[in-house]
């Protein structure tokens, strides 16, 4: 098939991304697919990993009529076309259509000519005989299943492009990203046939593929991080978003956001922070300055959601005061409700308090409604910093005091001390700031000199200019 008609089948800018489910069972299958098709998917694969095929239909057959004008595509893993295609037409019969197919192996050999690849025309005269007129994703040198020489690549795709509708190649396992060089000597060797990648795509690294695909065919890259079987909502929108952007569109944003690239151990917006222009007592640092570009922004609430699965959390508590902007920002995201742990003296209800020293080492008091919520309410946390880690602490205490489960804990930066370890150890915590990275060392000794600038104030001067 044609790469532009692909792209118009399919009604997309750029690669149709099409999340792979991994299925469970009816309800996680189900659950799955609603959230694709929230974010606005060109269609979905259903792939069956840890049963077989007779285990498998039944979950297809059960969701079809749920998502009757649903593109579905479907992968019966270690089964080829050759028994494939029959399935796929009985289940036609039975009213139960399926929009695609995907073989890992399409059984293309690049060691024999055009003419000579007999077991991929077996397969397309098996297509050909059933009556299913779905398109074909058809692997080559796909994953593991037989190994394919770098220098015969070219030559695999130039004979893909001969029997399948979307010639499908991947990386070297499931997860793991395709060279670029790979997937370029594809490109030139399907010429303008349609090209899909079934391993390794992320929202981080589209950038780098985007120009050469035409379909995505992805599920670790958006599945919530160690989980194999539930797509993060936030990773799926932003792979939406970067496969959208051409490669030299990309290329520009990243030079407007200062030349970085927003990958995952390098986050560029945490260059916008602002080192403190003003005395010893004020922090140091103002993350703040961060917020008011859109794109930063938003790049930062999507680090800070992908790790959290929408299950996992009831609601999301933010900390006087800045706590509140990322906290509303990722209960907005996770679709949960926000609640507020005050200062003391600003709560005018019943409420319940807890004594702490603050960053500073000054006497302070935190404050939560009392009653905020039922008894094991999952809650996840969320400052904009954590430094001695007291403020965190009186909110753990809050919620668990009233029954409350503590669901995560969130920052822009936790500073290494034996007070996030010990919340380490206890909660999930995640951070903008990643560890072993230069910021986080900066950081723990305060150096405002990580920012490349002698002048505080020539950098937020340098700084309010780009926002």
């Amino acid at each position: 098939m044609n790469r532009y008609a692909l792209r118009k089948y399919f009604k997309t800018q750029g690669p149709a991304i099409l999340p792979v489910i991994h299925v469970l069972n009816n309800e996680q299958t189900h659950k799955n697919v609603q959230i694709a098709i929230k974010e606005g998917v060109a269609g979905v694969f259903l792939i069956n990993h840890d049963f077989g095929v007779d285990e498998f239909l039944p979950i297809i057959r059960h969701i079809r009529p749920c998502f009757p004008s649903l593109w579905l595509g479907v992968n019966f893993l270690g089964v080829t076309g050759l028994h494939a295609f029959a399935t796929l037409a009985e289940l036609c019969e039975t009213g139960c259509e399926v929009d695609g197919y995907w073989a890992d192996d399409a059984r293309i050999d690049e060691n024999r000519a055009m003419d000579d690849q007999e077991e991929a025309k077996a397969i397309m005269d098996a297509k050909a005989d059933c009556g299913w007129n779905g398109l074909y994703f058809g692997g080559t040198a796909f994953k593991k299943q037989r190994p394919v020489d770098e220098k015969d690549y070219l030559a695999a795709a130039e004979l893909g492009a001969g029997w399948m509708d979307v010639v499908t190649t991947s990386g070297v396992a499931t997860g793991e990203e395709a060279g670029t060089a790979k997937v370029a000597t594809f490109r030139q060797g399907v010429g303008d046939q349609a090209l899909a990648l079934a391993s390794g795509i992320t929202p981080w690294n589209i950038h780098r593929y985007v120009d050469d695909l035409d379909a995505v065919l992805v599920a670790t890259g958006i599945n919530h991080d160690g989980d194999f079987y539930h797509i993060s909502p936030t990773k799926l929108r932003r792979l939406i978003e970067k496969a959208r952007l051409s490669n030299e569109a990309q290329a520009a944003l990243n030079r407007k956001n200062h030349g970085q690239s927003s990958d995952r151990n390098h986050r560029w917006y945490l260059d916008l922070m602002a080192p403190r222009t003003r005395g010893e007592k004020y922090a140091w640092l103002d993350p703040s300055a961060a917020y008011v570009n859109g794109q930063s922004f938003h790049d930062m609430l999507d680090d800070l959601c992908a790790p959290f699965n929408s299950d996992e959390i009831d609601v999301v508590a933010g900390f006087d005061a800045a706590g509140f902007v990322l906290g509303a920002g990722m209960a907005t995201r996770l679709g949960k409700g926000f609640l507020t742990i005050r200062k003391g003296g600003k709560i005018p209800v019943d409420f319940d308090v807890v004594p702490m020293l603050n960053y500073s080492g000054k006497p302070q008091e935190m404050e939560m409604r009392k009653p905020a919520f039922a008894k094991g309410t999952r809650v996840l946390l969320v400052d904009q910093w954590i430094e001695t880690g007291g403020t965190m602490a009186s909110g753990i205490e809050l919620v668990e005091r009233q029954g409350g489960v503590v669901g995560g804990i969130a920052a822009v930066c936790v500073e290494e001390n034996p007070a996030s370890e010990s919340m380490r150890e206890k909660y999930k915590v995640v951070s903008c700031v990643v560890s072993d990275s230069d910021i986080r060392h900066n950081a723990t000794v305060k150096r405002s000199q990580a920012f490349g600038t002698s002048s505080p104030r020539t950098f937020f001067r340098k700084l309010a200019e780009k926002l």
